[in-house]
């Protein structure tokens, strides 16, 4: 699409701009006229420190948000979160659209689409082997260009375990109200518990270990190698490196995490990462060694032990429907939710012949809550 067609049939006062000229103060300010609170999660910081810790993902992040003006003001923005992944061996850089938003008075003027076009016919793009997002709005999926999108085959799903299904149904109905009485909904959860536990029978042992779990504070040189170990049985998983894991999941901005890691001997076998948001529990990321149930297990127990100790009303955890991890979730009482995450993705230096295994239902992908910015 031409850019100076494009805003004009958008808005002929539009211009599109690129990267450091972006002020966190704008962008700030346009997210509440738009959303009203942002971020959408619990946080411990002001959201000026987060919207900073975001733009900072990536040391060449900086040249890929874009946002438009007009008369001056910044009107809609698309915040790009950079990441390594994996893909069938290969290390390449996907970028990641988040935070896109239109001021209320200027949509429906097709700013967004023309922000997209910019940004792809810039050379700079070609930077990047794959784009992807996650997104439950349908609008924005329209939007992204579906016929150039692709779904995975196999795919995330919201796994859930419930300890208070009264609490829970109180907390979903305050937010979003409900049609099925009060009773009858908290009957459902209780009968889906059951039936899973019929289908994924529970363990009844706790394992046995000879390695210690404990909490890690900060991310050293370790993970790089423990990383190239266990992503072998992946040919899709977002790269894990010391520098990764400290922005993700260690920087006070993002977020508060609790990194429980296994080892033995001073050998990492693996981590799980949980957090606590208004009474909720979210398993954010779990990566062991190849073939460690043991350990996937040993981990699982002690977040659950963890969780329940400080009286969250359920558990949530997103996982591949065909991953190794997932049939060990739902022997501790975790329950397919059916909610749709809504992941797409499109190759862009990449040919499409190197993202085909991706529409094989049993393709070996990792990928979890903490590959995103929703938690």
């Amino acid at each position: 699409m031409d850019l100076e067609r494009g805003m004009s049939e958008a808005d002929g006062r539009a211009a599109i701009h690129i990267g450091s000229e972006a002020d966190p103060t704008e962008m700030l300010d346009l997210l509440f006229r738009v959303f009203r609170q942002w971020p959408a999660f619990e946080i411990q910081v002001p959201a000026i420190e987060h919207l900073r810790w975001k733009m900072r993902s990536d040391p060449i992040a900086a040249r890929h948000h874009v946002f438009a003006r007009i008369d001056d003001r910044m009107v809609a923005m698309m915040l790009r979160i950079v990441r390594r992944v994996r893909v069938g061996g290969r290390d390449c850089l996907a970028r990641d659209g988040v935070d896109a938003a239109v001021d209320p008075r200027y949509q429906g003027r097709k700013l967004y689409g023309a922000m997209i076009d910019h940004c792809r016919e810039r050379p700079q793009d070609a930077e990047f082997g794959l784009g992807f997002w996650y997104s439950t709005n349908p609008r924005t999926r329209r939007q992204s260009r579906p016929e150039e999108s692709r779904s995975l085959a196999n795919s995330v799903q919201v796994l859930e375990k419930p300890y208070h299904a009264r609490a829970i149904v109180a907390r979903r109905r305050e937010k979003y109200g409900g049609r099925m009485p009060a009773p009858l909904a908290v009957l459902r959860i209780k009968l889906e518990t059951v039936f899973n536990s019929l289908g994924h029978p529970p363990y009844w042992r706790r394992t046995r270990r000879s390695w210690s779990i404990a909490t890690m504070e900060r991310c050293n040189d370790r993970i790089d190698g423990f990383f190239d170990e266990a992503a072998r049985p992946f040919d899709f998983v977002v790269v894990r490196t010391r520098d990764y894991m400290n922005w993700r999941y260690f920087d006070p901005a993002a977020g508060r995490f609790t990194v429980r890691v296994a080892e033995q001997q001073g050998r990492l076998l693996g981590y799980l990462v949980f957090k606590i948001s208004e009474g909720e529990g979210y398993i954010v990321d779990l990566l062991v060694l190849p073939g460690r149930t043991d350990v996937v297990r040993s981990l699982v127990e002690d977040a659950l032990h963890l969780l329940r100790e400080a009286g969250v009303e359920r558990v949530i955890c997103w996982m591949i429907s065909r991953h190794p991890y997932n049939g060990i979730l739902r022997r501790y009482g975790f329950v397919d939710t059916r909610r749709d995450v809504g992941f797409g993705y499109q190759p862009v230096s990449l040919e499409d012949r190197d993202l085909e295994f991706l529409d094989d239902p049993h393709a070996r992908i990792h990928l979890t809550h903490g590959d995103t910015d929703w938690i």
